[in-house]
């Protein structure tokens, strides 16, 4: 656990500059880096479908920081890429709520909100780029007073957390917390 907790602060502090300076499959590349495992003997099976959700509840510690949890699934589809997996068989989802609900709002919406700019956008368009849903809790919207059309374009709006997390597990998701 400590180890998650230090490489958490880690992608707190480096993404805003990574995201800055890079877009697309670089930007995935640079926020989901980790250290490469040559010759694993447990390694990701290329016959199967993988189907990940992680729940990311945690805002951004300051306003120009970039929520930490979305660095999960660029983790992820660099260890797809690592062990050699097809693209076509992962499919990775982002349900959000908590304090990470207002990291959804387009730039200018969520500067006149915190009077900063949304360091969490480059990288959201690049994992929607990869084929990475962004769901988001349609309760948190409303308990946290976040205008459903100042969202980003690709967000998509559950009832709940709980019916995303649910129907995402029926259609045979995992689901996990950054």
């Amino acid at each position: 656990m400590p180890s998650l907790l230090r490489r958490a602060a880690l992608v707190a502090v480096l993404l805003p500059s990574i995201a800055a300076a890079q877009t697309g499959a670089a930007l995935i590349n640079k926020a989901g880096a980790n250290t490469p495992i040559p010759n694993p003997t447990f390694p990701g099976q290329q016959k199967l479908e993988y189907k990940v959700a992680w729940d990311v509840t945690q805002g951004p510690a300051k306003p120009e920081d970039a929520v930490a949890g979305f660095a999960a699934p660029a983790s992820f589809l660099v260890e797809a890429d690592q062990n050699g997996l097809d693209r076509k068989k992962v499919h990775l989802a982002i349900i959000v709520h908590g304090t990470a609900t207002q990291s959804l709002l387009g730039n200018e919406a969520y500067k006149a909100a915190t009077g900063k700019d949304n360091a969490s956008i480059a990288l959201l368009q690049a994992l929607n780029e990869a084929g990475v849903q962004v769901i988001v809790c349609g309760q948190a919207l409303v308990n946290r007073k976040v205008p459903r059309d100042k969202l980003l374009p690709f967000v998509k709006v559950a009832t709940s957390a709980t019916m995303a997390r649910a129907t995402l597990h029926a259609q045979g998701y995992a689901t996990f917390s950054p």
